[in-house]
């Protein structure tokens, strides 16, 4: 399955960005996800970036990688990113790779 990412503003009051990955995040797309983020910082000041897992079943070392770095990212420019609804295996993996802390699933997509 090719990984497909989308982007869009969600309404709420604040500045939040969602970037909406679908598909199986590994290796050979992983970079996919980290230039995402790259473009939001770039083109936006969110308050916020949500990355929606909803549609992403699985991940690998390198789709964990691109999303430790883009909270580093993130949070290097004082903002906040957070992972919403991941599937139960990839939340279980997130949390072994110490990113549990990044998972919000009461964020709003």
């Amino acid at each position: 399955m090719t990984l497909v990412i989308t982007t869009h503003r969600v309404p709420e009051p604040s500045m939040t960005i969602a970037i909406a990955p679908q598909g199986g995040i590994r290796s050979e797309n992983a970079h996919m996800l980290h230039d995402r983020v790259i473009a939001v910082l770039a083109a936006t000041r969110p308050q916020r970036i949500v990355v929606d897992l909803s549609a992403v079943p699985s991940i690998d070392e390198a789709g964990i990688e691109a999303l430790r770095a883009g909270q580093h990212l993130a949070s290097a420019q004082g903002i906040r990113l957070v992972v919403a609804d991941p599937d139960p295996r990839v939340r279980e993996l997130l949390r072994r790779h110490g990113l549990d802390q990044v998972m919000d699933g009461s964020v709003p997509v």
